[in-house]
């Protein structure tokens, strides 16, 4: 959330991971330059890039050493820093390195994004854009609807995918674009508008670089991205992968190994199972109850109240705490007219608490992220649910704008399937009819018309190392496994009708057990026969879809 992200610190708000100095100069010693070249370092932090680049293009210039690093700073180099503490410190390095700086030069103090340039105006832009940054909240509506989407595909609004976008609309044509930056971008569907964008605009090589700094956990890469034109490949690591291949992807994938396209050349889990998140309630322990042998301990009470409507409090709940003129006059009227909405009042009990044996009509199963079990769970948790969720419910609707809806209402209670949403294999589980389930846990239901059999054959191939490969290579290469990852995996449409008669026999028989109260682990044999009969069968495969992609080259 916006607020949320405001209140962190520093660094994290602004996104400031700072590139080391041998990082940079093995980036800026690869970059074409001559002395006419105009190159952008839109988020310079302390020098990094300036001082090598500096550096370079001095020695391309001719005359005394003042009057280069006056027309290097005048004509070559631009630079903005939204940091004022972190521009003057580069400002002092630079000064340090080269000499006192010329009266007129380009390394700004502001932010990015309301700086402008000429459409096309530099040769090259180069550097490290903020991950994980705070937009100004004056700026970020209408940085999402100038970036947010690439030919009806979503461009997530987050500051690295922005600065990316942006910067392209600077570059003149074969002009080149040399980011440093997370390697998140390359599966997630919510980029899959910044991978359109780039081969529509680009041609595109990707480096994985293996280490990065200490205080950074996220894989990253370099981009390099040339604007020379639509491209039908994009160079990872020095292979190619076709456009035709990434298309083959619900998510445009930049993670498809080519060798996996076939598996992506049939339907997919989401031609038969429609998947969702659950519901976040905001404080959980509210309304959520261990089960502890088959009973939970109440320690609230509820209470309902009329509560004033204040002009104050919805401000405080609205989203970035802005209404419209509209919606703020409406309120004052209520306010004067001593309008009022019902809400919940929550005190706790006096030990002890009372016990509630389940099933009972005032409690609901609940299914939450719960560690790596396979093929079913018992179930651990449940969540008050008197009259159909009123107390929680009101809870939610007198909270914050993003407690508002309900997330998978539709399907509560229905049977389906559920994993767990942060984790390196699909720990894909078996949920009974009667559960409300948790944004931490997702789920799967079965399309209308759908046979109750594809329920047993999809458990049994998401169990298979082959499907989480898919997942984790393809579809979403982070530690999420988002509700529609799951719709975009390949259907197993290569398992032969005998093959697929053994898989649900044998996932209906563990499910059953599984019920009886065996607990499956990733080692039982059960699963090990799942990976033979899902296996993709040689006749199946086809050519990979390697091409070819010319290098990265200068122009004469």
């Amino acid at each position: 959330m916006a607020e949320a992200k405001a209140s962190r610190s520093k660094q994290k708000q602004m996104g400031q991971f700072m590139t080391p100095e041998p990082l940079a100069n093995r980036v800026v010693e690869r970059l074409c330059l001559s002395a006419r070249s105009r190159v952008l370092e839109p988020s310079f932090g302390d020098g990094a890039f300036l001082i090598p680049l500096i550096r370079r293009l001095l020695s391309l210039h001719e005359g005394t050493h003042s009057e280069r690093l006056e027309k290097v700073l005048a004509k070559n180099v631009f630079g903005v820093e939204i940091d004022r503490e972190l521009r003057d410190r580069a400002l002092t390095r630079i000064a340090q390195e080269f000499g006192p700086l010329p009266r007129q030069h380009n390394l700004a103090h502001g932010d990015f994004f309301s700086t402008e340039y000429l459409q096309g105006f530099f040769d090259c832009i180069v550097g490290n854009p903020p991950y994980g940054g705070t937009f100004d909240p004056a700026l970020e509506d209408r940085l999402d609807r100038m970036y947010g989407y690439w030919d009806g595909h979503k461009l997530k609004k987050e500051t690295y995918s922005f600065f990316i976008a942006r910067s392209l609309e600077w570059l003149a044509p074969e002009g080149t674009l040399t980011f440093i930056t997370s390697d998140s971008f390359l599966t997630i569907n919510t980029m899959s508008g910044l991978r359109r964008k780039l081969l529509d605009l680009c041609e595109v090589t990707i480096e994985s670089l293996p280490d990065f700094s200490d205080e950074v956990n996220q894989a990253t890469l370099v981009l390099h991205a040339k604007r020379s034109g639509p491209s039908d490949a994009v160079s990872i690591d020095g292979e190619s992968l076709t456009r035709d291949a990434i298309a083959l992807t619900d998510n445009f994938s930049w993670g498809l190994d080519p060798s996996m396209a076939v598996y992506f050349r049939g339907p997919t889990l989401g031609d038969f199972v429609i998947a969702s998140s659950g519901m976040t309630i905001g404080k959980n322990e509210l309304f959520v109850r261990e089960i502890v042998d088959g009973q939970v301990e109440e320690p609230y009470h509820f209470e309902f109240f009329d509560e004033p409507i204040t002009l104050e409090r919805e401000l405080y709940k609205a989203r970035l705490n802005k209404l419209s003129p509209r919606m703020v006059e409406r309120i004052r009227i209520q306010e004067r007219e001593g309008a009022t909405v019902r809400n919940v009042r929550i005190t706790p009990r006096s030990r002890p608490f009372p016990k509630v044996r389940l099933p009972h009509p005032d409690y609901r199963y609940y299914n939450k992220a719960d560690g790596g079990g396979v093929v079913y769970l018992p179930p651990r948790w449940a969540v008050y649910w008197r009259n159909e969720g009123e107390a929680l419910l009101t809870f939610k609707k007198n909270g914050r704008w993003y407690l508002h809806g309900v997330g998978g209402r539709p399907y509560f209670g229905r049977e389906g399937l559920t994993w767990s949403l942060v984790s390196s294999r699909i720990n894909m589980r078996y949920l009974p009819a009667g559960y409300l389930f948790d944004s931490g846990a997702p789920c799967a239901f079965l399309r209308p018309g759908v046979s109750r059999e594809e329920l047993w054959f999809i458990l049994g191939w998401c169990l298979t190392l082959e499907a989480t490969t898919l997942l984790k290579t393809a579809i979403n290469h982070t530690r999420n496994i988002q509700s529609k990852d799951m719709e975009r995996m390949p259907y197993p449409w290569w398992v032969d009708a005998a093959n697929r008669r053994a898989a649900v026999s044998l996932v209906e028989g563990m499910v059953k057990e599984a019920l009886s109260g065996r607990a499956f682990a990733r080692n039982s044999n059960e699963i090990g026969k799942l990976e033979a009969l899902y296996a993709l069968r040689q006749d199946c495969r086809g050519s990979d879809a390697r091409g070819d992609l010319a290098p990265i080259s200068c122009p004469d």
